[in-house]
Parts: C-alpha cells; sequence; structure tokens
C-alpha cells in the first residue's frame, strides 16, 4: 500500500529533516536500541520497505520460521527452503543484506552461525530474536500485501 511507503519514508526522514532545521532536541529524537536489542520497535525499523525489498522479505520470513521452529537450520537445509542454486547463494539472496541492514542499525545480526561437522554453516536462533522476528515479518508480509 503506497501509504504504508510513504509512512515509512517519513520515519526515516524525519530526524534528519528536523535536524537540518534545527529542531534536532535531544529528547525529540529516539534513543538508539542498545548494541544487539532486538524489541519491537528495533526489528519493524529492521524491515523498513525502504531498505528490504520483498524477495528479501520473503526469503527472511523462510529463514526465520526455521530458526523459531527448530533454532538452527543449516546451509543445505536453507538451500531447500528457499529454492535457491547452492549454499554460495544464499549470503547475495538473504543473509548479506540482513547484515547490512543490522550493521546501519548499529546491532550484531539476529542469528549466530557455527559450523557443522563438514564444515557447512549453520545460523542458529540467538536468545529468542527469531520469533520476534518472524512475528514482525509476518506483519510486514501483510502491510506489502505479500501474503
Amino acid at each position: 500500500m503506497p501509504t504504508d511507503a510513504l509512512r515509512a519514508l517519513a520515519r526515516e526522514l524525519a530526524p534528519l529533516i528536523a535536524e537540518e532545521l534545527g529542531l534536532d532536541k535531544p529528547s525529540s529524537r529516539p534513543t538508539p536500541a542498545p548494541h544487539g536489542r532486538y524489541d519491537h520497535r528495533t526489528i519493524v525499523e529492521f524491515l523498513s520497505p525502504l531498505h528490504l525489498g520483498d524477495s528479501v522479505l520473503l526469503r527472511a520470513q523462510v529463514f526465520f520460521k526455521q530458526l523459531a521452529k527448530e533454532g538452527r537450520v543449516g546451509s543445505l537445509e536453507l538451500v531447500d527452503l528457499l529454492g535457491l542454486k547452492g549454499a554460495t547463494s544464499i549470503p547475495a539472496n538473504l543473509t548479506n543484506p540482513l547484515k547490512k541492514r543490522a550493521t546501519r542499525l548499529d546491532l550484531e545480526v539476529p542469528w549466530e552461525e557455527t559450523a557443522d561437522r563438514d564444515d557447512r554453516t549453520v545460523w542458529v536462533d540467538r536468545d529468542g530474536i527469531a520469533a520476534r522476528m518472524l512475528d514482525a515479518i509476518d506483519e510486514e508480509v501483510r502491510r506489502r500485501g505479500l501474503g
């Protein structure tokens, strides 16, 4: 819906416009989330349509659903779940955009990475973030009319 995209744009631009006009007061800006914190407000900002495209959002929905359900997902399983050609496709199609978004918000990525006995990447839920991400992703998918 165009209105939602405009509201997301307004949220992103408001602090910059206020600062440019000299209207920025310390109490008027939201305080940034502590490094690594994923509360609902931060997650909604993380999922902004201005920074995450529809295809990444839908892949993230699959990814976080598996993390919330099983607590972990391996690269070969994720390839199957996402319908990708191979494990080398995962960064470009999912993890790199999510990592960039986390970096922009000064957050750690919302998962932990390890390797299995075959030295393949395994993503592990960090502190229950996956379930919170999934709830917000489901809302964003509905808001964008994708599901």
